[in-house]
This record gives structure tokens, C-alpha cells and sequence, in this order.
């Protein structure tokens, strides 16, 4: 069986579409669709974004019943590489930022945002904020209170930086929506489920990426307040709305933060 049989099959066997496929390796979905129509193998640098999308190892995706057990070695050696040089990746995403996590006097969490990276905020710097979020895609974070994974996907930087809501914001809302991209792991940490937990679909459009409907998470922020000498001189505390989509593969997806409001009480002083 050739490779991109052996792909097609095992989409069926999964129930997965090629367009999941595509969102899940970021392949072209016409690409996907070649692969089939004309025969054709994918090219090596894609095959292991394939085998994690379909849950099934370079060994059973490459090999022929008489491949030679070092043949076999050699493949795993090479997944196992993949796999160490992503993870060490995650761990330089998570750990290269000035994000920390405090409580309050009432017990709750609040993310603060040490430096505010995103400042002018013009239509280029909102580019940059969605170049910014791409470095999570492909990364899942978990929710502390449920040890529930929130998965990043493809859409997720586009909507969070060009939605009809961000594009409503307008001041310190709007500041404090682009830097909040630099904790987006920790706002999945510590994100708790709101009253109207979980909402089904209101649109066409969301039958497919959101088929179990949506999930919703209160969580709050910090952005630094600096004064005329560059000196930080307080926080500005923000509560938020985090958006999940649950997917028809049973996984949950970031989907945007939304409803951004700065609180009235008193701002946590430096």
C-alpha cells in the first residue's frame, strides 16, 4: 500500500475529514486533495506533522512488511528526534516571556503581563500581534481547576487579531487585548467556567470547526501602567471572556478572547 493510501485509510478509519487533516498539519487542503487524486506521495518534511495529526507512528506509515529492523530503528530514531526538538520548543514558548501568576485577597487569580510589548497599535502592529500568536500553533495548554487540554489551532491568530470584537475595542481595551497574547498559556491556566458554561452553535458556519458547540472561561489580567519616567507604577486589571470551540473530534480549541473589561476596583499597585 502506498503512503497516501495508507492516509486516506486511516482518515476513515478515524472519521477525520481532510479538512481537519489540513487544520491540524497546516497542509493545503488542495494539497491533501492531489495526494489522492493524483497518486502521489507527501514530501518527507511533512510526514511526521501527519503522523501526529493521525495518531499513528512513521514505522506504520512508512514501512512494508519487509522492511529490515534497523530500517525500522532508524525511523524511530527519527520520530523520537521530532518529538524531543517540539518539546524543547514548547518549553523556550513557555518559559521565554515576562508572565507570572498571583492571587488575590479573595482567593483568585489574576495573570500579569510584566511588559507590554504591543504598544502603538496600528493596523501593522496588530500583523505583528497575529505573527506573534502563530508560535502556539500546534501547542495545548490545560486548564488548572479540571486538567482539561485547550488545544491551538490554525484559526486561532487570525480571529483573535481580526474579529468584528477586537475590531470594536478601542483604547486601553484594545492595548490590553494585544498584550494579553503574550500569557495566553497561563490565561488557559487559570481560566474557570463562567454561569452559561456551554452554549451550542448560533451560526452556519460553526457546524464543522465548533460541531459541540462552545465553552466559555472567565479569566482576568494585568497590563503595567509605566509614568513619565518609564517607572511601573501600577497594574490595570482586565476581566475577560475565553472563547473555546469543541470540535467534532472531541477536542477543545482556543477560539478568541472576548469581552475585555477593565475593572473599577482599585488597580493593583508595583
Amino acid at each position: 500500500m502506498e503512503i497516501y493510501e495508507k492516509i486516506f485509510a486511516r482518515l476513515e478509519e478515524l472519521h477525520i475529514t481532510q479538512l481537519e487533516l489540513s487544520r491540524r498539519t497546516g497542509i493545503a487542503t488542495s494539497t491533501i486533495c492531489d495526494w489522492k487524486k493524483k497518486k502521489i506521495n507527501p514530501q518527507s518534511d511533512k510526514l511526521v506533522y501527519i503522523c501526529k495529526a493521525l495518531e499513528m507512528s512513521l514505522v506504520n506509515l512508512l514501512c512494508s512488511a519487509d522492511i529490515s529492523d534497523s530500517e525500522k530503528r532508524l525511523l524511530r530514531y527519527y520520530e523520537l528526534l521530532y518529538y524531543y526538538r517540539e518539546s524543547a520548543t514548547h518549553k523556550k514558548l513557555i518559559n521565554n516571556r515576562n508572565v507570572s501568576i498571583i492571587t488575590d485577597e479573595n482567593g483568585n487569580q489574576i495573570v500579569l503581563i510584566n511588559d507590554k510589548k504591543f504598544k502603538g497599535l496600528s493596523k501593522d502592529d496588530w500583523k505583528e500581534v497575529e505573527e506573534y500568536l502563530k508560535q502556539y500553533v500546534g501547542e495545548y495548554f490545560e486548564i488548572a481547576y479540571c486538567a482539561e487540554k485547550v488545544f491551538i489551532d490554525t484559526d486561532f491568530p487570525d480571529e483573535y487579531s481580526n474579529s468584528e470584537s477586537r475590531l470594536a475595542l478601542k483604547g486601553p481595551r484594545r492595548v490590553a487585548k494585544a498584550n494579553a497574547s503574550k500569557a495566553i498559556p497561563e490565561l488557559i491556566q487559570i481560566a474557570t467556567p463562567t454561569v452559561n458554561h456551554l452554549e451550542e452553535n448560533k451560526e452556519k458556519k460553526h457546524s464543522i470547526d465548533a460541531k459541540n458547540g462552545w465553552y466559555r472561561y472567565n479569566v482576568r489580567f494585568g497590563i503595567p501602567v509605566y509614568n513619565n519616567d518609564g517607572e511601573l507604577e501600577r497594574y490595570n486589571i482586565f476581566t475577560a471572556i475565553m472563547l473555546v470551540r469543541h470540535d467534532a473530534d472531541g477536542k477543545k480549541y482556543l477560539y478568541d478572547l472576548t469581552t475585555i473589561k477593565k475593572e473599577t476596583s482599585g488597580p493593583l499597585e508595583s
